[in-house]
């Protein structure tokens, strides 16, 4: 790895103003592992300061090849340290890579660390919602030099119990303070269990007891996805073939609206039974959000596939939004250089009643599905040393949005 990485401080106060936003794999054939002095030997230590070292580092070293290692869209590890998963984030964000790995979740009081690799499926209802979410609080009839609130998907967020991104955050930021708040948090599950997404929130929900808005959308697959492997018969015949580009993949997917599964050479890279929309809305008389809610109005359920119902999600948007509204006009109160007309401005702003468009949500999650499969199948095949692959290049943004545009019919 060339010249050596010193371990870096575990002083919060240093760490918060150091952890990065984004998590990148190595480059193909670069495997990651801790820098040459990541243990180095200290004269007058004690026995147990130089085990500690030692353990440090193997937990470094165990983790940083896990997650150079084979396909991994999400991987979670145990009895890791806060100093380890320090490292861990500096080490990543050091060194130049291909794959990414954008999420790192640390639970301080378990010492569990979660990793994952956002697929197109993982992003694509997030990325819609965001979107609408966005352009609804750029309507805020407000100076965003005195109060603007902002939807994030790379806001670090450290606590007593959780530190970590998550997919989605609003955060109101104000003139009367240094620090945002951080009001609405959403998670994307693909490949994710529900319980450890449920983790979570609410831990969040703890370490954030101002947040008006916590919501989940969970990808339900119709089976667990394997890649072929090395040495069975699907994985001989593509060996025997060069690696298909982008549209040589489109033609052999066929039905690009089909969201069930996506089959190509007789493997199935990806399949879908269903998806969830979960919101959790705080009530009136709740002193912080209740997340154990499954029914009322601070709760809403309902899918976008393979049953299309949001209108219960649009309601409970709108309900968020109107809490946010209220937060905002407290807020507003506080500054003092605030002029009347600006409130009276806001108090007579509406949220809109029909916030997510359904037909973008499903033609989103369509083309991701296909991107989706091909990505498994780009990240399996150009792991097969035994012949070269230069006849296709990576998924580029134009070719991603070929395929979109052929998923959408046009």
């Amino acid at each position: 790895m060339g010249k050596g990485y010193r371990i870096p401080s575990s002083d919060p106060s240093i760490v918060a103003k150091r952890l990065p936003t984004a998590r990148l794999m190595p480059r193909v054939g670069q495997p990651l592992s801790p820098a040459p002095d990541a243990t180095v030997a200290h004269h007058n230590t004690s026995s147990s300061h130089e085990h500690s070292n030692k353990r440090h580092g193997a937990k470094c070293k165990e983790i940083l090849q896990g997650l150079s290692g084979q396909q991994q869209e999400y991987v979670v590890y145990e009895d890791v340290s806060f100093q380890d998963y320090i490292y861990v984030a500096d080490r990543l964000e050091s060194i130049g890579y291909a794959k990414a790995w954008k999420r790192l979740t640390f639970f301080p009081g378990s010492q569990t660390l979660m990793a994952s690799s956002p697929s197109a499926a993982h992003e694509s209802v997030l990325g819609v919602l965001a979107e609408d979410l966005c352009g609804t609080l750029l309507s805020l009839p407000v100076p965003r030099t005195t109060l603007a609130c902002r939807t994030q998907g790379n806001n670090y967020l450290r606590g007593d119990s959780i530190c970590g991104i998550p997919d989605l955050c609003i955060q109101m930021h104000s003139s009367a303070s240094l620090k945002p708040r951080p009001l609405w948090i959403m998670e994307s599950a693909f490949t994710q269990p529900d319980g450890d997404v449920m983790r979570k929130l609410h831990a969040y929900a703890s370490d954030k007891p101002d947040l008006l808005v916590v919501g989940k959308i969970v990808l339900n697959q119709a089976r667990p996805y394997r890649n072929p492997g090395s040495k069975g018969a699907i994985a001989r015949e593509l060996r025997s073939s060069e690696l298909l580009t982008i549209d040589e993949w489109t033609d052999r997917a066929g039905d690009l609206d089909v969201l069930s599964q996506v089959v190509v050479d007789g493997h199935t890279w990806f399949s879908l039974s269903s998806v969830e929309i979960h919101v959790w809305v705080r009530q009136p008389n709740d002193t912080r959000i209740v997340l154990d809610r499954r029914e009322g109005d601070g709760y809403a359920f309902r899918t976008l596939y393979p049953t299309v119902d949001i209108d219960g999600i649009n309601k409970a948007f709108w309900c968020g939004l109107s809490l946010l509204k209220e937060t905002i006009i407290c807020e507003l109160q506080k500054i003092a250089d605030v002029e009347q007309a600006t409130i009276r401005l806001m108090e007579d702003w509406s949220p809109p009643s029909q916030l997510l468009n359904a037909t973008l949500l499903v033609s989103a999650l369509t083309s991701a599905a296909q991107l989706t499969a091909y990505d498994r199948y780009y990240d399996w095949r150009s792991k097969l040393k035994k012949k070269p692959y230069d006849s296709a290049k990576r998924l580029t943004r134009a070719s991603r949005t070929a395929l979109r545009d052929s998923a959408q019919g046009d």
